[in-house]
């Protein structure tokens, strides 16, 4: 199975949202099979047409997108690093290839963050031996100054994967897809299941784009025809304001992955980390681990971390729960029943407008302070608990006073850039 991965920035990072008594345990439920294809790629939606993709091949030579039009062509975007089994990884791809080749499909794997000299060795042996066409990124990976978040943001731009999606978010990899002979996105999938199975979701996909498979290769079920129809966007949501240090935490109920119901009250008397984030938001997956360390550290001085999913649906939070909660046993993963309403707690109780947003509540149900967006390595969070009254020994104190300092002079750096920049002079209308 080709397990998705995700890259990691190392700067301040925050996704911004589109938008009593305890109840017995309830049975564990089983397992759902988790989705195997959607008719999108982010913000691309079937039959949305791609920009140009330029890569270079193992030999140097340059590969276009465009060279590929008039055939269905499988994508695979991978990282070449040590989170990918990229032998394994093309092996599958080769199945792909050898299953659906036939039909004039072809395979291609993009290699994307490798850096020239990497990339070359691993050409000689890996790209040159694969099954199916391996290209790369002729755009390196960024190597200034890691906490230089405009810089990064400006490199990220020139990439293939921020070309393709506009300098903005970009899919977990290896992310797969599927695109027609017009260069249109038909879909993305994963190849997960059993035997033939695992091929469902890609067959669906093949089949939307008008390839003619035969009976051995079509899947078990086919979506009905609004499955496909593009989603109105969501109206964007007026800007709210944080709740202040120092008042009351609102209490409302989540309800974890078993359907238990999970409340502050719970927990009174306790210091409680309350987590805003989202299975789709990955700076708030990047800060999981962080939470974790946290959560098994002070557990037995009377911490809890309650890592509410908000702004998202049930079922991705009980398929990511399912899949990794495993890696954060400390942490309390509990879903807002709002979902994705105006009226979630995040949203019209604590004022949340970008998560990851940490807010940590004192013994006496009180807002001690505050932790927004997420940088890896920081210790922001030790020194909010140290203000809520647990005892955090002076190097980590000395470290989050560090870490903020250097937060509020990207912030002031960021200002002053944009105050150098002139506005533009325009001429009166009509001349």
């Amino acid at each position: 199975m080709i397990a998705t991965t995700l890259r990691l920035l190392s700067t301040v990072v925050l996704c911004a949202p589109l938008a009593l008594a305890q109840e017995p345990a309830a049975a564990p439920k089983p397992a759902k099979q988790p989705p195997s294809f959607w008719p999108a790629l982010l913000r691309y939606h079937c039959g949305d047409a791609l920009p140009e993709v330029k890569a270079v091949r193992a030999d140097g030579s340059p590969w276009l997108l465009s060279q590929h039009k008039g055939k269905t062509l499988v994508v695979a975007m991978v990282p070449l690093d040590g989170r990918t089994n990229a032998p394994g990884l093309l092996a599958e791809l080769g199945e792909v290839h050898t299953r659906f080749h036939g039909y004039g499909v072809d395979t291609v794997a993009i290699v994307n963050w490798a850096k020239p000299d990497a990339w070359a060795a691993w050409a000689k042996e890996g790209a040159a031996k694969a099954p199916v066409t391996v290209v790369c990124d002729p755009v390196a990976p960024f190597d200034g100054e890691p906490t230089d978040q405009d810089a990064r943001m400006a490199h990220h731009k020139t990439t293939l994967l921020g070309s393709m999606f506009g300098g903005g978010m970009t899919p977990p990899l290896p992310a797969l897809f599927v695109v027609d002979g017009e260069q249109r996105v038909v879909g993305s999938f994963r190849l997960v299941g059993d035997g033939d199975r695992r091929f469902d979701g890609l067959a669906n996909l093949l089949l939307k784009g008008g390839v003619k498979l035969e009976a051995a290769h079509m899947p078990p079920q086919v979506p009905p025809a609004e499955f496909w129809a593009k989603k109105a966007p969501r109206p964007v949501e007026k800007p709210v304001t944080a709740i202040a240090d120092g008042a009351t935490a609102p209490d409302f109920v989540m309800k974890d992955a078993a359907g238990k119901e999970v409340k502050l009250a719970d927990h009174a008397g306790k210091v409680v980390v309350l987590d805003f984030w989202a299975t789709w938001c990955g700076p708030c997956k990047a800060a999981l681990p962080h939470l974790q360390e946290v959560a098994k550290q002070w557990k037995d001085k009377g911490v809890v971390v309650i890592a509410s999913c908000t702004n998202d649906g049930r079922e991705e939070f009980e398929e990511f729960v399912a899949e990794n909660a495993a890696k954060y046993p400390d942490v309390i993963f509990a879903h807002d029943a709002k979902a994705r309403g105006e009226d979630r707690a995040s949203r019209s109780l604590y004022g949340v407008g970008g998560i990851p947003h940490q807010f940590v509540i004192g013994k006496d149900g009180k807002i001690a302070a505050q932790v927004i967006g997420y940088m890896k390595g920081e210790v922001l969070l030790e020194g909010a608990l140290h203000k809520a009254g647990v005892k955090i020994d002076d190097a980590t104190l000395q470290k989050a006073a560090a870490d903020q300092q250097k937060r509020d002079e990207m912030d002031r750096e960021r200002k002053d850039s944009k105050k150098a920049v002139k506005p533009l002079k325009l001429a009166p209308a009509g001349g």
